[in-house]
C-alpha cells in the first residue's frame, strides 16, 4: 500500500512505540509498574527520660521480632507456575477472525499474528502455547479466575484501567477506511464522505471515531451499524454501503483478498495492543513483557507482522 505506514515506529519503523506524549516522541514503551524497594531507613524512637538508648534498642528489637513473626515476604509465583505446568494458557476469541486469531480450515488448528506471537512468547518462556478459546467478553473472567495466564487478543493498552496487568505493547492498530476500488480516487478521508453511507461495527474504535466526527459536524455521515462483518462487506460490495470504517488489520486482511475493496486515506485514531494478565501476576507480566522487548529486538516481531502485511 502506498498511502503511509500502517503502523506506528519503533523508533525505526517498529510498530513499538511510546504513545504518553501524543506520539511526537518514539521509543521504547517502558513499563511504569515498578515494585516497592526494601524498607533499609533506620527506625529512630525519640528517647523517654534517661534511658533512652535501651529504649530505642528494645523498640527495634520488638519491631524486628514482629517482623520475624509475619514470616517471610511470598514472591510473585505466576511464572513459576506456568514452567512448572510446561504451557502458557493463551485466552483468545476466535470469532473475531483473521487476521488476530481464527481456526483455519485448512491446517486444522489456530492461526494469525496474535496466535504466531503467542507462540513465540511462550518459546521464549521455555513452555508451549496452550490456546483456550473463549468468548471475548469473558476474557477478564477468565484471567480472574485463572483459568487463562495471558490474554494476547486485540486489548487496547489502558482500555480495562488497573483492573488487570498490561504488557508492553505489541503492535499499534489504527482505523482504517475501506472503500470500493471504483471509490478510491474519489474517497480520501472522512470528509469525502459527508452524506455518505459508512458501515461500522457497533462499539468498536471506528464507532467511536465515527460518531465523535458526526457530534462535531452535525452528522454529516450516515452511520449503519452491524455486528457481522460479512454482512458489512457483502453491503459494500453490492453498493448498498459507500465504506466501513474498521480496524486496519480488519481492513487490510480484506482488501487483500478482495480486488473490489481498497483501503484509502491516512490511518486515524491510533492505540496500542496489549497483552492482558492477572494483576497480581507480576512476574509472568514482566517475563512475557521482556519476550515481547526480545522478538521486536531480534526482528521476529517485524517478521510476524510483515507475513499480515501489518508492517
Amino acid at each position: 500500500m502506498s498511502d503511509g505506514p500502517r503502523v506506528a515506529d519503533f523508533g525505526h519503523g517498529n510498530p513499538l512505540a511510546d504513545r504518553t506524549s501524543g506520539g511526537s516522541q518514539r521509543g521504547l514503551v517502558v513499563d511504569s509498574r515498578r515494585q516497592r524497594a526494601p524498607v533499609s531507613a533506620a527506625v529512630f524512637c525519640p528517647a523517654v527520660g534517661g534511658s533512652g538508648s535501651m529504649r530505642r534498642r528494645l523498640f527495634i528489637l520488638g519491631l524486628l521480632g514482629g517482623m520475624a513473626a509475619a514470616g517471610p515476604v511470598q514472591a510473585d509465583g505466576s511464572l513459576a507456575l506456568v514452567r512448572r505446568r510446561g504451557a502458557l494458557r493463551i485466552g483468545f476469541d476466535a470469532s473475531l477472525g483473521p487476521p488476530y486469531v481464527f481456526w483455519n480450515p485448512q491446517t486444522r488448528y489456530y492461526d494469525g499474528f496474535e496466535w504466531e506471537l503467542a507462540q513465540e512468547i511462550a518459546g521464549k518462556l521455555q513452555v508451549e502455547a496452550r490456546p483456550v478459546n473463549a468468548p471475548w467478553a469473558l476474557h477478564g473472567d477468565r484471567l480472574l479466575r485463572r483459568e487463562v495466564d495471558v490474554v494476547i487478543n486485540n486489548r487496547e493498552r489502558g482500555a480495562l484501567g488497573d483492573t488487570f496487568g498490561e504488557t508492553v505493547p505489541y503492535y499499534r492498530s489504527t482505523q482504517r477506511l475501506l472503500t470500493r476500488s471504483d471509490l478510491a480516487a474519489s474517497v480520501r478521508g472522512l470528509p469525502d464522505l459527508t452524506g455518505k453511507r459508512v458501515g461500522l461495527i457497533p462499539k468498536s474504535g471506528g464507532a467511536a471515531l465515527a460518531e465523535t466526527y458526526n457530534q462535531n459536524r452535525g452528522n454529516a455521515l450516515r452511520l449503519f451499524a452491524n455486528v457481522d462483518l460479512n454482512r458489512l462487506l457483502t453491503q459494500l460490495r453490492n453498493r448498498q454501503l459507500d465504506a466501513l470504517l474498521l480496524d486496519e488489520p480488519l481492513a487490510v486482511w480484506h482488501s487483500g483478498r478482495d480486488r473490489q475493496l481498497t483501503v484509502v486515506g491516512q490511518p486515524l485514531l491510533p492505540v496500542d495492543l496489549v497483552g492482558l494478565t492477572h494483576k497480581d501476576d507480576d512476574s509472568l507480566r514482566q517475563a512475557v513483557s521482556n519476550a515481547i522487548v526480545r522478538l521486536r529486538e531480534e526482528g521476529k516481531l517485524e517478521a510476524i507482522l510483515r507475513r499480515w502485511k501489518l508492517w
